[in-house]
């Protein structure tokens, strides 16, 4: 029983290193490949970046990414969340006298102003991780698109417009202090094309 013990923990012991072995191979290829400018490394990599983002719950973190090694320009369609993101109650509280919650509303123009400062923030924040994450310098521009998934009230369809669009190069971007900078102010000055009415989807 001891023996069988013994080659039944070597056996998984030998499964276990080829299996490591087998990753060390495929994480030296991968690191290869982006060192090379693969494009298709350069995606897989910049998608691992995009996945590891930490948003808050109900945010999609739904994305397309496209690498165009000529103009060395990451593409990255995002998916933004509704204007629904934006809590519609702003404070609950206990009224002893009545044994009730009242629930004190969000007024419709801060809600519109967060929605807007929400989709700016992150069109800059995806920029910031994709420029910060690029070892290799292999990106020297990126194009963000940031579109919604919702529904056309004239008509019932499922619509999915673009509020966003930005295109900016490192250098001009890395010039950037994002702790200090408004939000709304450093987009236009970086060319964005920013819908005037986010909350309004159009």
């Amino acid at each position: 029983a001891l023996a069988e013990a013994q080659r039944e923990h070597e056996s998984a012991r030998a499964a276990h290193e080829a299996q490591v072995a087998q990753r060390n191979v495929e994480v030296d290829d991968f690191s290869t490949a982006y060192h090379q400018r693969d494009p298709k490394a350069l995606v897989g990599y910049s998608t691992m970046v995009l996945e590891r983002s930490d948003y808050p719950e109900g945010f999609p973190q739904e994305f397309r990414v496209a690498y165009v090694p000529e103009s060395k320009e990451l593409v990255v369609d995002y998916e933004i969340p509704g204007p629904d993101v934006v809590p519609k109650i702003t404070e609950v509280r206990y009224v002893k006298t009545k044994n009730t919650l009242e629930e004190k509303p969000r007024k419709v123009a801060e809600i519109k102003d967060i929605y807007q400062d929400l989709v700016a923030a992150i069109a800059l924040r995806t920029c910031h991780e994709l420029f910060e994450a690029d070892q290799g310098q292999h990106l020297a521009v990126i194009a963000f698109n940031g579109f919604v998934q919702t529904v056309d009230p004239s008509t019932g369809r499922d619509i999915r417009p673009c509020l966003i669009s930005l295109r900016v190069a490192r250098e001009r971007f890395q010039g950037i202090d994002l702790n200090r900078a408004d939000k709304k102010v450093c987009l236009r000055n970086l060319g964005a094309q920013v819908s005037p009415g986010p909350y309004e989807v159009q």
